[in-house]
C-alpha cells in the first residue's frame, strides 16, 4: 500500500460511494466523469484492492471498500470543520484575544477600546490579566498573554516589539493641607522634608519615578507604600502625605479644592504608554484585530 496518497482520491472515492455512481459524483464535484473513473483506479492500485464493485446500476463497495469509507467520512467531516472553524477565526466570527495590563491602564486607556472591539466582535472572548508592568512581560514571554499594555520605558529587548500609544505624564499632588505648595511648587531636592506616599517598587511607575529623582541626585523616601493608585490619591485627599500619579488618569481628582497639582522643579519628563508583542511572533488574527483596532483609531 502507498502511503503517500493524496486526499483528493479519498474525496473522490467518498463521492462515488455516497451518490452511488461515477456521473453523480462528477457533477458533485465539479470534474469530469473519466476524471473520477481515473481517480478510482488510481485510488486501488495505490491501496493494493479492489474497492468498488461496477454494476449496471451503478457502484457498490467491496467489505474493504466500506470499512475504507466509514473511516474516511469521519475523517474528511472532522477536516471540513476544521477548515470551517479555521475561517471563523480569520474572519473574527470566533476566537479569543488575552491581554495583559495594570488595572490603571485597564481604567484609564483601554477601556473604551475593550467596549469598541467587543461591540464589533461580540464572538471574539476577551480575556484581560491584571498584573502589573513587568509581570505583563514575563507572561508575555510565556505564551500566557498575547499582547501587553503598559507603562513605559521598559529595558530594551530583542525578544520585545514596542509600541508607543499616548504620552502621559506623572505630576505631584497633596491636599488642602499642602495648598500652598500647589502655588509656590517644591524642589525635588527639599521634597523629603514632605511625608511621601508613593506605589510599592514593583510598580512601573514607581521605578520611573525613583529613577527621575536619583538623576537628580536625590533618594526618595515613602512613608508609605501602596499597590493602588488611587488609594493614593484618597490618601493624599486626607493631608498623609504628597504622591505621584499619572495626570493623564487622574484630572478628575485634580479640582483644585481637595487636591492640588503641586509643581515640581525640575519638572518630571514626560514618559508613554505602549503596546508590547513578542517579536516576529504571529498574533492571532483576534489578536491582529484588536491592535489593528487600536493602531487605526491612533493614526487618525
Amino acid at each position: 500500500m502507498d502511503k503517500n496518497i493524496p486526499l483528493d482520491l479519498y474525496r473522490i472515492f467518498c463521492a462515488v460511494v455516497r451518490t452511488g455512481n461515477m456521473s453523480a459524483a462528477a457533477k458533485e464535484l465539479f470534474i469530469s466523469q473519466p476524471a473520477v473513473s481515473m481517480s478510482i483506479r488510481q485510488l486501488e492500485e495505490r491501496m493494493g484492492a479492489p474497492l468498488l464493485i461496477r454494476t449496471s446500476k451503478g457502484v457498490r463497495t467491496t467489505p474493504e471498500g466500506n470499512m475504507l469509507f466509514e473511516y474516511l467520512e469521519q475523517a474528511l467531516m472532522l477536516i471540513s470543520t476544521a477548515e470551517s472553524k479555521f475561517m471563523e477565526m480569520v474572519n473574527l466570527k470566533t476566537g479569543e484575544i488575552r491581554i495583559g495590563a495594570s488595572d490603571t491602564v485597564i481604567q484609564n486607556f483601554l477601556m473604551p477600546y475593550l467596549e469598541k472591539f467587543n461591540i464589533q466582535n461580540s464572538n471574539i472572548n476577551i480575556k484581560v490579566t491584571n498584573k502589573t508592568t513587568y509581570e505583563s512581560l514575563r507572561l508575555l514571554k510565556g505564551g500566557a498573554v498575547d499582547v501587553c499594555f503598559i507603562n513605559l520605558p521598559i529595558n530594551d529587548d530583542d525578544d520585545l516589539e514596542v509600541t508607543p500609544c499616548i504620552e502621559i505624564r506623572d505630576c505631584l499632588i497633596g491636599g488642602t493641607k499642602f495648598k500652598a505648595l500647589s502655588e509656590s511648587g517644591i524642589k525635588l531636592k527639599n521634597i523629603n522634608k514632605y511625608p511621601l506616599l508613593l506605589l510599592e517598587d514593583m510598580s512601573n511607575s514607581r521605578r520611573y519615578v525613583d529613577s527621575y529623582a536619583q538623576k537628580n541626585g536625590v533618594v526618595l523616601h515613602p512613608i508609605i507604600e501602596l499597590a493602588s493608585s488611587d488609594l493614593l490619591v484618597e490618601f493624599a485627599k486626607i493631608n498623609l502625605g504628597l504622591s505621584f500619579v499619572i495626570k493623564d488618569f487622574e484630572t478628575r481628582h485634580i479640582d483644585n479644592e481637595s487636591i492640588f497639582e503641586i509643581p515640581v522643579y525640575p519638572p518630571i519628563p514626560p514618559r508613554h504608554i505602549g503596546l508590547v508583542r513578542l517579536r516576529n511572533v504571529p498574533l492571532s488574527h483576534a489578536a491582529m484585530g484588536f491592535v489593528n483596532l487600536f493602531l487605526n483609531d491612533k493614526t487618525e
